[in-house]
């Protein structure tokens, strides 16, 4: 009855966790160990502090992703800025303004670009490149200009830089380098073709005088006009526009039937308008 009354405490104090571990006959003192307890207390301490320390250590590999997830981040975005200067830098390398631009200068940029990288690239590279400086660069398209006449009259006095021609007024022989078209006192001047009164001005040779540019290089002037005129300076007139009239203020001419003095330049030399009479 004994033994069956300790197994049952024994198996009682297992459930406690607790052990006995010597008995006294006198007052029937038993004592039990404690260790057992402790060790369980140390276990849990011990299972609490890894969990709490594998709880630390991911937050921390947590935020170093998180950290560096900003870095990638931050650095692809100064990636992608440097890309977009350098394309705009290039852009505006190759662009230019039409005004500034021939044809004749886009073939020389494109051939230049392809001999001198011709050494260091193979020919295809050289193809492509020569190619996107071509579309690059805006062509200019060349105009061709029909004059119309500047007045209606037979050709007094012909254009010659080659051979000299009497003149009245000064009795002597000497070169002409325009066409003196008859007209009478007053007949209207036109415009031969569209264009900016580049100037006004009374020439001491031609008398009153007016100046107009053109596209392609072409310069027109008319001289021994009446002082009155009909334009002023920076003016744009058109094709066939009337600027001003006949006079007699060509002080070199005027022993000369009326008429007016027409002349004609390309890139600032003077050529023969006959042409526009055929």
């Amino acid at each position: 009855m004994k033994i069956k009354i300790e197994n049952i405490l024994d198996k009682f104090l297992e459930k406690l966790n607790l052990k006995r571990i010597e008995q006294k006959n006198k007052g029937r003192v038993i004592k039990f160990d404690t260790n057992s307890i402790d060790t369980e207390k140390e276990k849990e301490e011990t299972e609490e502090k890894k969990t709490r320390k594998g709880s630390l250590e991911e937050n921390v590999i947590k935020e170093n992703r998180r950290i560096s997830k900003r870095s990638v981040s931050l650095l692809t975005s100064m990636v992608l800025l440097l890309m977009l200067t350098i394309s705009l830098g290039l852009n505006s390398k190759y662009v230019k303004n039409e005004d500034l631009v021939s044809p004749k200068d886009i073939s020389s940029v494109a051939t230049s670009s392809s001999v001198d990288n011709n050494e260091q690239m193979t020919t295809d590279e050289a193809t492509e490149e020569s190619v996107f400086a071509t579309k690059a660069t805006p062509k200019k398209v060349e105009e061709k200009l029909i004059f119309s006449v500047p007045i209606s009259g037979e050709i007094q006095k012909m254009y010659s830089t080659d051979k000299v021609i009497y003149s009245k007024t000064l009795g002597q022989w000497k070169t002409h380098d325009g066409l003196d078209i008859a007209a009478d006192l007053g007949d209207e001047v036109y415009s031969i073709e569209r264009g900016v009164v580049d100037d006004v001005y009374n020439d001491s040779f031609y008398g009153t005088t007016i100046v107009i540019e053109h596209i392609s290089g072409y310069i027109s002037k008319y001289s021994n006009l009446d002082e009155e005129v009909y334009v002023n300076i920076g003016e744009s007139v058109v094709k066939g526009q009337k600027i001003g009239k006949v006079g007699d203020t060509s002080v070199g001419e005027y022993l000369d039937s009326p008429h007016l003095h027409f002349m004609l330049y390309l890139n600032d030399i003077s050529i023969d308008p006959t042409y526009i009479y055929n």
